[in-house]
């Protein structure tokens, strides 16, 4: 991530911060508390809470509900892609992150357009993972020299 990027991401982590709890609770009313028409709402607004944990990072607790919503719909992209971004971004953790997105890259039938839309999104950021990776590995080499 680079410097101006970390600078604009740590001022909407400022602004959605003192929000957290309100939007906590309004997705567990829209979601689970109100109407949920199926499983998959309940789940998707379990991934609203798990986004704005993220956001907060609070890395543990995202990476828990999101696991919770793979329990229950194992073959869900839009979680998968989630569970990737959150060991990426606050574990570093490649090789896990990258088996969530090749998860959804080797699903066969997508059921809908949104879904369609996860697995584009799984393949840019398995190629941004790599490059950033392979950029990690050139630095370390680098350093190694100068020693």
């Amino acid at each position: 991530m680079t410097e101006e990027n970390s600078i604009t991401y740590n001022a909407a982590i400022s602004i959605i911060m003192p929000f957290d709890n309100l939007f906590h609770r309004l997705s567990e009313l829209i979601f689970n508390g109100c109407f949920p028409s199926s499983v998959h709402d309940q789940l998707a607004g379990e991934l609203v809470k798990a986004r704005l944990m993220k956001a907060s990072a609070r890395f543990d607790e995202a990476l828990e509900v999101v696991d919770s919503t793979l329990h229950r719909l194992p073959d869900y992209p839009e979680a998968l892609l989630l569970k990737a971004q959150i060991l990426w971004e606050g574990y570093g953790n490649y090789p896990a992150a990258k088996a969530c997105l090749q998860h959804v890259l080797q699903m066969k039938k997508m059921k809908n357009e949104q879904d369609e839309t996860v697995r584009r999104w799984s393949e840019n950021l398995l190629k941004e993972m790599l490059e950033e990776k392979r950029a990690q590995n050139r630095r370390a080499k680098a350093d190694k020299r100068r020693r």
